[in-house]
């Protein structure tokens, strides 16, 4: 319903098709089960797409950052709003980063858990490269990846000392070891686009 917010998405959508030769519009109106959008491939430039819209839609009203952030995919929008690159470098650099986590072998799992960092950590001690915290989310909420059977019993130790732990729906082990493989095709990736220093903290 806003023109702005449209725009923005337009911009998106068009530097998208340029990279992919798919249109990020029509991916984000698909509404039957199995949509393309579920995978990490099409998911992760729809959400950098939407998060740059909404911050070009705050800008128009006015809202000036002082400082910018974001959680995974959510700091390269953060990076492109204080001018770390351009949209069009923002969109390649996502579209093509999200072909290489697709391209890995499905595999691993991730769990929320509702304890502190700290008992995070301690589950994770005896599976040492086999799991990671992926993200602290909140004092009482943390992320964990990796390994599919690691995961498993990290999560029954925790589920039986009361803890609540839940398994994401998620086609990869996201923030963990196993995205080790893609890595040197990312970096060349990164050296393809121009970067600058943040405008906005």
């Amino acid at each position: 319903h806003s023109p702005t917010f449209r725009a923005a998405l337009d911009e998106c959508d068009q530097i998208y098709r340029h990279e992919s030769g798919e249109s990020l519009i029509e991916l984000l109106y698909q509404h039957e089960d199995g949509s393309q959008l579920d995978q990490t491939g099409h998911a992760q430039p729809a959400l950098f797409a939407l998060g740059y819209a909404l911050s070009s839609l705050w800008q128009s009203w006015g809202i000036e950052p002082a400082a910018v952030m974001g959680h995974s995919l959510g700091e390269y929008v953060a990076a492109c709003i204080a001018g770390v690159f351009s949209l069009a470098d923002g969109m390649k650099f996502v579209t093509h980063r999200a072909k290489l986590m697709q391209a890995l072998k499905p595999e691993g799992q991730m769990i929320a858990v509702s304890c502190d960092e700290d008992r995070a950590r301690q589950a994770i001690a005896p599976f040492s490269g086999e799991a990671s915290i992926a993200a602290i989310n909140a004092p009482n909420e943390v992320v964990i990846s990796g390994a599919t059977a690691a995961l498993k019993e990290i999560r029954d130790v925790l589920t039986a000392t009361g803890v609540r732990a839940v398994a994401l729906k998620v086609s990869h082990a996201f923030h963990s070891h196993l995205m080790d493989p893609m890595l040197d095709d990312l970096s060349a990736l990164a050296g393809s686009i121009q970067l600058s220093a943040p405008r906005i903290p």
